[in-house]
């Protein structure tokens, strides 16, 4: 039974909520408030699964109360309803820590659906978080074996246009160099998806296939012919074809997709969108290392500590933070350098990739990858310490392998030597 704790300043919504939710089976409202101080005193005394809280609370209004909850009470989910709209309280809520924001008004089924996704992802971060701890040696399987899942690399910045999907190409490119075939460059900017335009592809499919029914996302033959081979034996999941496809894609999809495709790689590398979409936040919240690209501008470096702020409410580990400063344009006087960035960011910069006009346009324009186009360069060596800097020198292959050990590798379930 999922507990729900109702919060809004109106008695009348909070009784159409209550009427609603009661025609719920697996759903139970365990308690109401009228503003935020009351909502925080009945979470900590109820232990709700989520909380339904209204932005306008009196007292405490509702961004403030997420935020005590999200450290008071972190077992409940919460969705935060407004008459508001658009991407900045999307931005306060997901800063604040809530899960959903649904816009008044909205349909009861909507709310009895985002009440479900906040309770499936709640009970995922435990089980997330259950796995990790030290005394149980890393995730296993049903019958107890020692799992061994490939790991996911995400790249992601708080503003366009500062080369990320340069970056994350060519950086998957230099990590699948020593095993071919060993990684997979998933698209996930999935309206204007440019990483088969980079790499001068054309796919055979892309990520929308996986929208048209849930039963698709367990076919592993479905998965098997949206990938494309890309250069190098590097695999490619492409983004929709067209824009409107995107919207069918959902956060339950990428979940089962990354599942699949940890099993099948060792090493997913996704290039995200720079909007704070749910995919995004899905995807940072499934890595192993989140890669964080800036560029020397101001308004980059102010986007960046944003994003930072963000994952920060994800409970993300900041050692699995990697930054890395782009230096898009040639310098500029008075401009940011790195111990700026690393002062106002308070983290430190991993890896700066060099202006290099000639190597890089050129690799843009012709769809070969910089690290692929047969000549040295600053930006190249620029990668291949990233990649170093991920993999601890030793590559995409698991640091519990004896050195020398032949190793099967697994590609869609099918093993080859």
């Amino acid at each position: 039974m999922i507990r729900v704790l109702v919060a809004d300043a109106s008695e009348r919504i909070r009784a159409n909520l209550l009427r609603r939710l009661a025609a719920e089976e697996d759903i139970t409202v365990c308690g109401t408030a009228a503003d935020g101080e009351q909502a925080l005193q009945e979470a900590l005394h109820l232990v709700p699964d989520i909380a339904v809280l209204d932005a306008g609370l009196s007292g405490i209004d509702g961004v403030q109360t997420t935020e005590m909850l999200a450290e008071y009470a972190p077992q409940a989910g919460v969705i935060l309803m407004s008459m508001e709209s658009g991407s900045e309280l999307f931005r306060r809520a997901m800063l604040a820590g809530a899960r959903e924001v649904l816009q008044k008004p909205f349909a009861g089924d909507d709310l009895v659906a985002a009440i479900h996704r906040v309770h499936a992802f709640q009970a995922r971060k435990r089980a997330a978080q259950a796995v990790r701890q030290p005394e149980h040696g890393g995730p296993t399987t049903p019958d107890g074996a020692r799992r061994r899942d490939g790991r996911m690399i995400t790249i992601v910045s708080g503003k366009g246009g500062v080369g990320k999907s340069i970056i994350a190409t060519n950086l998957a490119l230099v990590l699948n160099r020593p095993h071919p075939g060993s990684v997979v460059l998933v698209d996930l900017s999935l309206q204007f998806g440019d990483i088969a335009a980079l790499l001068a592809m054309t796919p055979d499919g892309s990520i929308a296939e996986f929208a048209a029914s849930d039963v698709a996302m367990t076919d592993r033959h479905v998965i098997q012919q949206a990938l494309s081979l890309g250069p190098q034996g590097l695999t490619v999941l492409a983004a929709p074809p067209s824009p409107e496809l995107a919207d069918y894609v959902t956060t339950a999809h990428l979940r089962s997709l990354v599942a699949e495709l940890r099993s099948t790689f060792e090493l997913v590398v996704a290039d995200t969108t720079s909007q704070l979409s749910e995919i995004t936040l899905e995807a940072l919240e499934n890595s192993d290392h989140i890669v964080l690209v800036t560029d020397f501008s101001v308004t980059s470096v102010k986007n960046t500590r944003l994003i930072m702020s963000v994952i920060g409410v994800l409970q993300v580990d900041p050692e699995r933070i990697v930054v890395v400063a782009n230096h898009r344009d040639a310098p500029l006087a008075g401009g940011m350098d790195r111990a700026r960035i690393e002062d106002f960011l308070r983290h430190p910069v991993a890896a700066e990739i060099p202006h290099d006009a000639t190597a890089i346009g050129g690799s843009v324009s012709s769809g070969v990858p910089v690290v692929i186009g047969g000549h040295s360069s600053p930006a190249t060596a620029a990668f291949e310490r990233l990649a170093s800097a991920l993999t601890g020198d030793t590559g995409p292959e698991s640091a519990s392998e004896q050195p020398g050990k032949k190793r099967s590798r697994r590609r869609l379930g099918f093993a080859r030597d």
